[in-house]
């Protein structure tokens, strides 16, 4: 499956026409369920929650987009549990829109920053997920912020069984 993965990435970064512009973007993120979305728009399909607020660091480079990213749940206004993931892929962008589609690799119900170095250190006992994240913004114009949605499919995320699916509200400031 990460074979198909990395195959489909390089294939589109070859096919997308308009490569992202080399740059970074710096993104705030909030779950579909505070945003008041359960279902998948179009589809009916119960949407899992994927973490209340969260950041995004994406570096473009041509057509490819490498970056790091995490959401974390909140409990009484203190953190509870976070996920963290590593993310690749590839964006093209139009003349409004920016189209990216990246894979993502990461450790789940993280509650500290030292369970993190050690899940990246390969500790085992960690929850280790895979996914896609396609994404979709919408330049704002004379500003260099963009607003858009991360969809997400997920596989490994502790109590599900086959892909979890979430949603993202995104807002990013591009350098």
């Amino acid at each position: 499956m990460k074979l198909a993965l990395l195959a489909t990435i390089a294939c589109l970064s070859v096919a997308l026409p308009g490569a992202a512009r080399a740059g970074v973007s710096l993104e705030a993120t909030i779950g579909s369920q505070r945003l008041g979305v359960t279902r998948a728009p179009g589809s009916g399909e119960a949407l899992q929650p994927m973490g209340d607020y969260g950041a995004a660091l994406l570096l473009k480079g041509g057509p490819v987009e490498l970056g790091v990213a995490s959401e974390g749940t909140f409990l009484r206004g203190s953190l509870d549990r976070f996920n963290a993931s590593a993310l690749a892929g590839v964006a093209a962008d139009l003349p409004v829109l920016r189209l990216e589609l990246l894979g993502e690799l990461g450790f789940a119900n993280l509650r500290t920053r030292n369970e993190l170095e050690d899940a990246a250190a390969g500790d085992p006992g960690w929850e280790r997920f895979v996914g896609v994240r396609p994404g979709l913004t919408a330049k704002l114009p004379l500003v260099p912020f963009r607003v858009g949605v991360w969809g997400l499919a997920r596989w490994g995320l502790p109590g599900t069984s086959g892909a979890a699916y979430g949603l993202l509200g995104r807002v990013a400031i591009d350098f």
